[in-house]
This record gives C-alpha cells, structure tokens and sequence, in this order.
C-alpha cells in the first residue's frame, strides 16, 4: 500500500483511482475511505480519485504522540498531495471529513479548485453530547455496538429497520475495526468536539457545493441541518445546496451513490462552462 513519510517516522497512507481532475474523499472519523467504497469506482471513471488516511487512523500510522490538532491533519494531506504533484484539487468531504475539508479549503484556497462539503463546521452541545455516547457505546459494548448506534443516526429513515441498515451497519462494524483503535477513539473524537469553523467559511472563495441526503437524522429535512445549512451560506454565499432524495444525511453516497456521484459530478462540469 503506498505511504508518504513525513520525514520524522510518521507514515500517510493514500491511494488514487481512476485518471481526470483531482478530486480527494475525506469520510468521517470511524468509516475514512470507506465511506465512499460504493462510490469511488463511479466517480473514478471521470476524475482521479485520491483517498487518504490522516495519522492517528487507518492504516497511516497510529502513534498519537503529542496529540493531532486538526490543522496538523491538514498539513498531512497538504503533503500527500505535494507528494503526487497535485497543484490544484476537488474536496469532497462529509461527516468529520467536512471539517478537514473545509479548513483545508481555508488554509490553502490556491490548492483548491472547489468544495463539496456537508455542512459541520462547529460543534455544539448536541454534537459533543452525541460524541461522548460514540465513546460510552464503543468501551463498553465494543464496535459493532456503535456501528448499530450510527447507522440508526446516519441512514435515511425507510433504511433504519431494513435489511439495508442491517447491511450497513455490519458494514460499518467491520470499517471501524479496521480504521481506528477505541484507545485512539477519545482522542479523535476530542478534536472534533471543540471545532468552530465559523472564520474558516467566510474565507471561502471557490465554488461550494453543500451535499447531503435529505432524509435521517443528518438529513437536510431536520431543523438542525435547515440551520447549519442556512448559517454555511450566511458566511459563504456562493454555495449551492443539493440535497440526495431519500439518502441519509452522511450517507447518501452509501445508500444513493449512484445520485451521489452525479451531484458531484455535474457540479464540477458547470464549472468549466463559468
């Protein structure tokens, strides 16, 4: 598996598919990569599709010494991309994805082409209530507890008690094991508990497209999102907002990737016609 090393003993792990524009996948903290498994090969006959762990997670290395704010995750995909001679890329990034692509987008707006994002970019008190019971689930009652406890969140509603959440939380159970360690998982769900990425937005200049599905509880239908959605444009008002019909909030690449892949698509190809 191909690694780039940071030059002090810290190794990346990446992978590219397909060939075109850049666009880099940034899932959330237990899924990663995974998160796109039934929509990378759709999308990889159009661009070239880099996914990547940051350090701490997935198969890059796991040490957790001195702690990984979130900016230093952005420095590590700053230097995967230096590494394949990347000058300018597509970000798609949902879940805690979202943040590091949105911060990255701040932080290197001559880096980025656009931004397709759901919109999580600051952490209240429901989010860090819902993070500790990520922690409480996973110690107490292991992977596939929580992997039962987010697929109820992050299916559409009429996937819930189906077989298709069944398949995806197994799914889900399996990806977790394989991404992160339940030491590592406080640590990781710290950073994204204190992020405010309120002046991040605002400096936000490229095309950004805000996409999600419009159904559970992450769904663009709920008040909470109508809110975040509304607050997102507030500070960046050239984003547009496509909403996956019958797609979970984070997960309409999961259960509707097909109409996923084809959101993103078409928004890149309009804009060669600006």
């Amino acid at each position: 598996m191909p690694h780039v090393d940071d030059n002090n003993g810290v190794k990346l792990w990446y992978r590219v598919k397909g060939s075109g524009e850049p666009l880099v996948l940034s899932g959330g903290f237990g899924l990663l990569h995974n998160q796109f498994d039934y929509v990378v090969d759709i999308l990889a006959k159009d661009f070239q599709v880099i996914d990547w762990h940051y350090r701490g997670a997935g198969e890059s290395d796991r040490a957790w010494v001195g702690g990984y704010p979130l900016d230093r995750w952005v420095d590590d995909l700053e230097m995967i991309l230096n590494h394949l001679n990347v000058k300018e890329a597509n970000l798609w990034g949902t879940s805690t994805g979202a943040p590091l692509s949105i911060r990255y987008t701040a932080r290197y707006p001559h880096r980025v082409k656009s931004l397709i994002t759901y919109p999580s970019f600051k952490a209240g008190v429901a989010s860090r209530k819902m993070f500790q019971v990520f922690l409480d689930i996973t110690e107490v009652f292991g992977y596939e507890a929580l992997a039962r406890f987010t697929s109820w969140i992050g299916c559409a509603d009429h996937n819930v008690f189906s077989q298709t959440g069944n398949d995806i939380a197994i799914f889900e159970a399996e990806a977790f094991k394989k991404n992160f360690s339940i030491e590592s998982l406080a640590k990781t769900l710290e950073v994204f508990t204190q992020i405010d990425l309120t002046s991040d937005i605002a400096k936000i200049k490229v095309p950004t497209l805000i996409l999600l599905g419009d159904s559970g509880k992450l769904g663009g239908k709920t008040a909470t999102m109508i809110d975040a959605i509304r607050s997102f444009r507030m500070y960046c008002p050239q984003s547009q907002v496509v909403q996956i019909k019958e797609g979970g909030g984070t997960y309409c690449m999961i259960e509707k990737p097909q109409e996923s892949a084809q959101a993103v698509r078409e928004f890149i190809r309009s804009l060669a016609r600006q």
